[in-house]
């Protein structure tokens, strides 16, 4: 039980004691300056503090409320006394203006690029990258399939920092994830400012992974304040209502805008990033070839005989599988388009290729979006995972961030 809760029922218990008008009076009145604090109407609350005073000029506990009150001008306020002890927000405050100072005086980004980012699809024509360890927020634009810096932002994080593991552990999640929704201002409480976006974690790598939770938005920040100190959600990825207008014009949900969250960015060369894209693509053309050659042996090859997992199978079942289903197949045609390919943040060597796949056969005609997960291992690249695309809605619930 919180200290809000244990005083809530002390003052109530203490007006059981008496019941005439004074003690009514108070006990309204102090009910009213707690409920305006846990409905963060902090202003009318401090008013009706200071009258209260006024009023029960002895009231330890008015003279706390008010004093809290006063506190929370510059944080917001826990609990009944937290704004005496400041420590907390004075390092809060330190840390996000280091986090800002670095950004401004050391901006590695300029002549590199983002190594998470290898392909950049036709039809996306933004992408945001965020470093959870620098608190900031990149958004590049599509330039013929190379990425260009557009617009960059300050950044909160959840309060224990990066790398989601289960429900309720307040980290934010390292992967790649995919805008599924907006959600308007009028639908949502204060503490999410002036909107949000929903992304689709856990992803299928996520799940692999046994991680859990849900509820991960992007989204605005509550009006008592202009933004929040860098680690202070629940896991959620937090920017300023100014940041939050601005960067809709960079999102849409229609085309589920990818937002990579990185531990820390790897910065490369232009030099370097040309040559990761061009292995990526070969890898790719390579494993379309041996697939319309009709070849089993030569398109096995391509996947992972110890880490695959494809529609449910495993390496051993899946080459039977397929092994099955192409005996009869022949004059195989396969073309792709809307190509996104990015290196996975946090792993060692995994890449994500994303796409819209048209298939044609003899005997079987089918147009899929695709999503291979390629894992580079001794024996070269190979394909650990193999699915259809989607961006689950599951995380879009309301959760208390």
């Amino acid at each position: 039980m919180n200290r809000l809760t244990l005083f809530i029922i002390a003052c109530l218990s203490i007006n059981t004691v008496s019941a005439d008008e004074n003690s009514l009076n108070y006990e309204q009145s102090l009910l009213q300056t707690i409920n305006d604090i846990q409905q963060l109407n902090h202003d009318q609350a401090l008013a009706d503090s200071r009258e209260f005073i006024q009023q029960y000029p002895t009231s330890k506990v008015g003279q706390l409320l008010f004093a809290d009150l006063l506190m929370a001008k510059a944080g917001v306020i826990s609990g009944i006394g937290s704004g005496i002890s400041t420590e907390a927000e004075l390092d809060d405050l330190t840390f996000e203006i280091k986090q800002r100072v670095a950004n401004t005086q050391a901006p590695v980004y300029e002549g590199y690029l983002p190594e998470n980012i290898i392909q950049m699809a036709q039809n996306q024509p933004y992408i945001i990258i965020i470093d959870q360890s620098q608190s900031r927020l990149y958004v590049y634009r599509n330039q013929q399939g190379t990425p260009v810096l557009e617009a960059d932002y300050f950044l909160t994080i959840g309060l224990k920092g990066y790398g989601k593991q289960q429900r309720g552990d307040q980290k934010t999640p390292i992967g790649i994830y995919h805008v599924t929704r907006h959600i308007d201002d009028d639908e949502l409480p204060d503490l999410y400012g002036r909107g949000a976006y929903p992304v689709n974690y856990p992803n299928v790598w996520d799940i692999r992974k046994n991680r859990s939770g849900g509820g991960i938005w992007l989204h605005g920040t509550p009006s008592y304040t202009y933004n929040r100190a860098p680690w202070a959600s629940n896991g959620c990825m937090v920017i300023s209502n100014d940041d939050f207008s601005e960067i809709q014009q960079y999102i849409q949900p229609e085309l589920h805008t990818p937002i990579i969250n990185a531990r820390e960015i790897n910065w490369i060369s232009n030099e370097q990033w040309h040559q990761n894209q061009q292995l990526m693509l070969q890898t790719l053309s390579n494993w379309l070839a041996d697939w319309q050659s009709n070849s089993h042996q030569l398109y096995i090859q391509h996947y992972s005989k110890t880490d695959l997992q494809a529609e449910g199978r495993d390496y051993r079942e899946w080459e039977g599988h397929k092994r099955w289903v192409n005996r009869d197949r022949k004059d195989i045609n396969i073309e792709y388009s809307n190509l996104n390919i990015y290196k996975y943040p946090d792993e060692e060597d995994l890449v994500l290729m994303q796409y819209d796949q048209v298939y044609r056969s003899n005997n079987l005609n089918i147009d899929t979006p695709k999503e291979l997960y390629w894992k580079k291992q001794s024996n070269g690249w190979k394909i650990v995972y193999e699915g259809v695309r989607s961006f689950s809605n599951d995380g879009d619930s309301l959760v208390e961030n």
